[in-house]
C-alpha cells in the first residue's frame, strides 16, 4: 500500500482503505478531442434535475472598470516569465476589481497569489502556463477572490503534495487555518501540455483544484484532466460548498474527493476523545453538494469519494471507467485517521464500467494492469482502531451511518454493485511511520455501519452480487432495501430489514 505523508503537512493524496483500496503531444494550446465530450466542454445546467442549489447563476460580465494585465508590462505570446509583473498587478487591485488578461499565452514560474478580497482573475481565451512544477498554483488567499475561464497548462511528471503544487488552490494557510469565504472557480480548463515540440505532460503536480478550509465556495464548469493527484479535492473543514457541472478525466487519484482528517494516524483514541468536538468543528467537511459532474477514466483511486464528512449530497453525476476502485466511495479510514461519514445522499447517478477496463493513460507512474481493489460500484464501510472501538463515543462518531443510495443506475462491474461493511468481524495490524521517521503498529477492525437505505437502484452486468452486506445489521443499525433490480430481477439480501433512514439533502 502506498505511503502518504502526514495529513497535518497538508497532503493531497486521498486515502487508501486498509487491505482493500488504493491511495491514493503538441503545443500547450492543443485541445484533445474525447469520444464523450470535447476537451474543455462541461455538462450544462440542462443535463441535471435536482435542487435549486445545483442551478448556476449566469456567468458574470466583465465590468468596464476592470484593469488589464497589459498595464503592468505583461504581453501575451512572448514566452517571457511574467510572474513578478502579474503579481504586481494582482496586488495593486482594489477590493472588487477585476484583472483581465487579453487572449494569448502567458508563462509564470511561481504561484500567483490573490491576496485582495473580492477580486477576479478573468482569462477568456487565455492559456496560463506554469513552468515550475513545485510552485505552480493560482493561489487564492482572500475572501471572494475568484478565477474564471483560464486554460491552464504545466510541465510536471512527479506527484507532489502541497497546495502550491496544485493548479488552483483556495488556501488561506494553516498556522492558524484561515476560513475563506465565497470563492468561485468557474469555467477553467486544466490541461496537460509542455513547450512547443515537447511531449504532453501532466497538468498539475498534485490536485487540479484544491479547496482547504473554505465555506460558501463554488467550483463549476471546469475541465480537469491528467492531474497527478485528485482532480478536485476538498478538505480541512470546508463547508456549504457546491461542485457543479465539472468534467474530470484521467486523474492520478480520486476524480472528486471530500476528505476530513482528524490528525496523525498514530494518535491514540484517548487523545482524540479528549478534544473531539473541537477537532470536528475545525476539520470536518460538511454540507457539500456534488452534482451534474462527468468523471471518467482515472488510473488510480475512486470516482467520487467522501472519506470523512457529514451532510454531503452526490447526485446526477456520470461516473465512468473507474479502472481501479469504487465509483462512489463512502468510508472512514484508519490509515489516514479520518472522521466518520454521516448523512450522505447518493441519488440519480449513472455509474458504469467499474474495474472492468484498464486505464487509457497512467503518466507512467502506475501499471495499466495494477491489481483491482474488488470494491463495489458503491462502497460503504468504516474501519476503526481497537482502542477507538472500545470508546463508545468514538465508535459512534467514526461510523458510516445515515446513508441513502437511491435511484442510481449501475452498469458493468467486476465485483459487487453495492458493497457494505468490509472488514466487519476481522482484525489486522497496520504499521505506519511518523514524521520523525519512527514507526508504530496498531490493530484495527471493522467499525459501526448501518442506518443505510438502498432504494430503486437499477443494476446490470454485475460481476459479483447486486447487494453484498458483509457486516451484521441490527435493529438500531439496519440496512433497508427496496425496489432494487439486477438485470431486471429483484436484488436484495437476507440481511436487509427495517425502515429507510431520513437523510436530508446537503442543500435543499
Amino acid at each position: 500500500m502506498p505511503v502518504r505523508p502526514n495529513p497535518m503537512l497538508v497532503t493531497l493524496c486521498l486515502s487508501a482503505a486498509l487491505a482493500t483500496a488504493s491511495c491514493g503531444g503538441g503545443s500547450p494550446d492543443a485541445v484533445e478531442s474525447d469520444s464523450t465530450l470535447l476537451a474543455g466542454e462541461v455538462p450544462t445546467e440542462a443535463s441535471i434535475t435536482s435542487s435549486s442549489c445545483s442551478v448556476l447563476p449566469a456567468m458574470p460580465a466583465v465590468p468596464s472598470s476592470h484593469r488589464s494585465v497589459t498595464e503592468f508590462g505583461v504581453k501575451p505570446n512572448d514566452s517571457v516569465d511574467h510572474t513578478d509583473s502579474i503579481q504586481r498587478a494582482l496586488d495593486s487591485l482594489a477590493p472588487g476589481q477585476w484583472l483581465v488578461f487579453p487572449p494569448g499565452r502567458y508563462v509564470h514560474s511561481k504561484s500567483l497569489h490573490m491576496r485582495v478580497a473580492n477580486t477576479v482573475m478573468w482569462g477568456d481565451g487565455v492559456t496560463l502556463h506554469a513552468s515550475n512544477p513545485s510552485d505552480q498554483a493560482i493561489w487564492i488567499e482572500a475572501d471572494g477572490a475568484s478565477v474564471y475561464k483560464f486554460t491552464m497548462t504545466a510541465i510536471t511528471n512527479t506527484r507532489r503534495t502541497t497546495p502550491w503544487e496544485s493548479r488552483i488552490a483556495v488556501f488561506g494557510g494553516t498556522n492558524p487555518p484561515r476560513l475563506l469565504t465565497g470563492n468561485v472557480v468557474r469555467g477553467n480548463r486544466i490541461l496537460w501540455g509542455g513547450d512547443p515540440g515537447t511531449p504532453l505532460q501532466n497538468s498539475a503536480s498534485s490536485a487540479g483544484i484544491f479547496i482547504y478550509h473554505a465555506t460558501g465556495f463554488l467550483v463549476a464548469e471546469n475541465m480537469v484532466s491528467r492531474t497527478l493527484a485528485d482532480g478536485i479535492h476538498v478538505t480541512s473543514g470546508s463547508s456549504y460548498g457546491r461542485i457543479i457541472n465539472n468534467y474530470v478525466k484521467e486523474t492520478g487519484d480520486d476524480m472528486i474527493a471530500v476528505v476530513s482528517y482528524i490528525g496523525d494516524p498514530s494518535t491514540p483514541a484517548s487523545a482524540i476523545a479528549s478534544n473531539f468536538d473541537a477537532r470536528k468543528a475545525r476539520d470536518m467537511n460538511h454540507h457539500i453538494t456534488i452534482s451534474g459532474n462527468m468523471v471518467a477514466g482515472q488510473y488510480w483511486g475512486r470516482g467520487i469519494s467522501v472519506v470523512g464528512g457529514e451532510n454531503v449530497t452526490i447526485e446526477n453525476n456520470s461516473i465512468d471507467r473507474t479502472t481501479h476502485a469504487a465509483g462512489v466511495y463512502l468510508a472512514r479510514e484508519t490509515s489516514y485517521l479520518t472522521f466518520g461519514v454521516h448523512n450522505i445522499l447518493v441519488r440519480n447517478n449513472t455509474i458504469t464500467n467499474v474495474q472492468t477496463t484498464i486505464p487509457d493513460y497512467t503518466a507512467g507512474t502506475v501499471s495499466p494492469n495494477a491489481t483491482k481493489t474488488g470494491q463495489g460500484a458503491v462502497e460503504i464501510y468504516s474501519f476503526v482502531f481497537s482502542d477507538e472501538a472500545a470508546n463508545s463515543m468514538l465508535s459512534s462518531a467514526l461510523s458510516a451511518q445515515n446513508i441513502r443510495v437511491e435511484s442510481n443506475t449501475i452498469n458493468g462491474t467486476k465485483a459487487d454493485g453495492v458493497r457494505i461493511g468490509t472488514g466487519w468481524g476481522k482484525t489486522a495490524t497496520f504499521t505506519g511511520r511518523r514524521t520523525d521517521g519512527s514507526t508504530y503498529t496498531r490493530t484495527y477492525t471493522g467499525g459501526v455501519v448501518g442506518l443505510i437505505g438502498l432504494m430503486s437502484n437499477r443494476m446490470a452486468s454485475i460481476g459479483g452480487q447486486g447487494i453484498a452486506i458483509n457486516n451484521h445489521p441490527t435493529a438500531q443499525n439496519n440496512i433497508s432495501c427496496s425496489g432494487n433490480t439486477d438485470d431486471g430481477g429483484a436484488a436484495s439480501s437476507a440481511l436487509c430489514s427495517g425502515a429507510v433512514p431520513v437523510v436530508a439533502p446537503a442543500c435543499p
